[in-house]
């Protein structure tokens, strides 16, 4: 009999996609399975940063008064997190059996030379399992890029929403920001309305020259209209327009994520019935694993997923509002990413740098490598090659006052709340 584990093996091993990107095979699917992703309604996220969040504050306002289902990804502990409705993850059971039944139209597309990737995969069953539980709408967010991204598939959504751009998978996605910018706008549907974080305007250009030829209606946030009331370790609270704001996802990046879903809230009003109060505990409710979250009290320790330019510098803007004795930093980071930016801008602000390695990940980054980096900027540092050693290690070193900051890589912050929960 298989186990759960048996249906990860296979779903990773079917791997991405090493050929010309493109939406051809996971078309093919989604017609094999009678097009599910028309028949629901959907609100389509792009963006480099911030478009989790901006799902999850998005989704967690819908449900209020809605079934609404969310995708996001990549997950911090279990795959099924990724597809969830009304804040219940699909279950095991669930998920496998999708599997089974989509399997065998995957076959059938593998036998004729269309071979299925990995997130085409979970995508369609993201889809599927919407559409046959009856949501009433659905916040679908983008898993790289946009154009060639599977949940392209999208023909009309009611709205697209597009978060901050900076440099990131520029292998992939481009090398300039203009071209990252071409990607992500992809999502922009004719006649569909697009609201948009603001932009550098190599970024924003683009953005402007897609909604002009699509026809669709744009709306930029406007800072100008944000007064910030608060920032620190216990959330935000701020003034959008009409509307008084407290949020649990801390960091004042989260002030314009919530921001951007606020403005698509006010443009989708005549599709959703949503009171004031729905929308201001929604926001405050929603929850993001692995943003900037406060895993453990005494000592305190944050987890935070970034990883890239823009992220790093927005985690580093957040702790500058935090109050703390020592700064102590568990790192690990994946060698394919802008290391030594990183590792300079968290070097300069730790007191005390503990290094770990990521020992499951072929890209992680290796732990003398890093040290090399650091030493420039950081006296403090420790090098434990067991995540579970480092984690021990950075919570024995903390201080009453002092703050514990986990941060560089997804796949780190995952392992670290897996640990934290066991320790609890």
């Amino acid at each position: 009999m298989k186990t759960f584990d048996d249906y990860l093996d296979y779903l990773y091993g079917r791997g991405g996609s090493n050929g010309k990107p493109g939406l051809d095979k996971i078309r093919m699917l989604m017609d094999l399975l009678d097009n599910p992703q028309d028949k629901i309604q959907t609100i389509h996220i792009a963006g480099t940063n911030g478009k989790g969040s901006t799902a999850k504050m998005l989704a967690s306002v819908l449900e209020k008064k809605y079934k609404c289902g969310i995708f996001t990804s990549p997950y911090m502990e279990e795959i099924t997190e990724e597809i969830s409705i009304n804040g219940i993850d699909i279950t095991k059971k669930d998920f496998m059996a999708y599997t089974d039944r989509i399997k065998v139209y995957v076959d059938r597309l593998d036998e004729e030379g269309h071979h299925v990737t990995y997130f085409e995969f979970i995508t369609a069953i993201m889809f599927l399992y919407f559409y046959e539980e009856g949501v009433d709408v659905a916040v679908i967010e983008v898993g790289l890029g946009g154009i060639f991204d599977s949940t392209n598939v999208i023909k009309k959504p009611l709205a697209c929403l597009i978060t901050s751009i900076s440099m990131d998978h520029t292998n992939i996605l481009g090398e300039t920001l203009g071209e990252i910018a071409s990607n992500k706008a992809g999502i922009i549907k004719e006649g569909v309305p697009v609201y948009v974080y603001p932009q550098k305007d190599e970024a924003m250009n683009v953005i402007r020259d897609v909604a002009k030829i699509k026809n669709a209606k744009l709306s930029v946030l406007n800072e100008d209209e944000i007064k910030i009331i608060k920032s620190d370790i216990s959330g935000n609270e701020f003034i959008y327009k009409d509307h008084h704001i407290k949020t649990s996802l801390r960091g004042r990046h989260q002030i314009l994520n919530a921001s951007l879903a606020l403005l698509a809230l006010d443009g989708l009003k005549d599709q959703f019935k949503l009171s004031q109060k729905d929308i201001e505990e929604g926001i405050f409710e929603a929850y993001n694993p692995g943003r900037l979250e406060l895993i453990n009290e005494n000592p305190r320790i944050l987890v935070d997923g970034s990883h890239n330019k823009e992220s790093i510098d927005a985690l580093i803007e957040s702790l500058s509002q935090f109050s703390y004795d020592k700064l102590i930093i568990g790192f690990s980071v994946l060698g394919d990413k802008d290391h030594k930016y990183i590792i300079e801008k968290i070097g300069k602000l730790a007191d005390k740098l503990v290094i770990t390695f990521i020992d499951d990940n072929p890209r992680a980054l290796d732990t003398e490598s890093i040290r090399k980096e650091a030493e420039e900027f950081v006296k403090d540092i420790e090098i434990l090659e067991k995540i579970e050693d480092a984690y021990a290690y950075t919570k024995s070193s903390a201080g009453e006052d002092d703050l514990i900051v986990w941060c560089g890589s997804l796949y780190l912050v995952g392992k670290i709340l897996t640990i934290n929960k066991a320790d609890k």
